[in-house]
């Protein structure tokens, strides 16, 4: 694929333009490239989550062993999301990579974003994996806390602006499953909250 006419969306695509134009060259922006290849890295990192928090101590809080099932489903997800996020903020440094067919007011915002949705997951992954109650633990729970209240928003938004079809999960139907999907992420982080302030309280 051709590097000529390419377009960084903002001075971090023109930071990363070696690696990015790397990226497109080989062809990794396609999405039967990235989407398999980042989702088998995702449920390499599951397997990996999976092994430790079975020894971590997780599951031995009372609440979280209630909903194990559900939580699981829900860690793989968030190792989907890390994954693919990344690879999606990287493939939008460039315009060109873009599914616009016009510019768009927030063009210089979709990379970005797609970078703190990655950081997000991946405290939310380091979060899970350690299950300690160290203060920097504390303040990532923080950090998640504020990106679920921001998917709060992007739940309630699709359910009020946009058509609401029963069978197509990409209108304000899929306001109802990010809906679900944070309230269960912020039931694991409360959770750990109260372990942590429990242990604080008994020291």
């Amino acid at each position: 694929m051709s590097d000529t006419n390419v377009t960084f969306a903002n001075e971090m695509g023109e930071f990363l333009a070696p690696l990015l134009i790397f990226l497109r060259k080989i062809g990794f922006f396609e999405a039967y490239v990235f989407i398999p290849l980042m989702t088998l890295v995702s449920i390499a990192l599951f397997i990996k989550l999976l092994s430790v928090i079975h020894h971590n101590g997780t599951f031995s809080n009372v609440f979280l062993a209630r909903y194990r099932k559900l939580l699981l489903f829900t860690y793989f997800s968030v190792c989907f999301i890390f994954t693919n996020s990344m690879a999606v903020a990287l493939k939008t440094f460039i315009v060109e990579e873009m599914d616009y067919e016009t510019p768009v007011w927030f063009l210089h915002w979709v990379a970005p974003l797609h970078v703190y949705i990655f950081s997000v997951a991946g405290a939310l992954i380091w979060i899970v994996w350690r299950n300690l109650d160290k203060k920097f633990d504390i303040a990532l729970m923080g950090y998640v806390q504020a990106g679920i209240l921001a998917g709060y928003y992007t739940a309630f938004y699709r359910l009020i602006n946009e058509p609401f079809e029963l069978l197509n999960i990409t209108t304000g139907m899929s306001g109802v499953f990010f809906l679900a999907w944070f309230l269960i992420m912020n039931m694991d982080l409360i959770s750990r909250f109260y372990r942590v302030v429990g242990h604080a309280a008994y020291r």
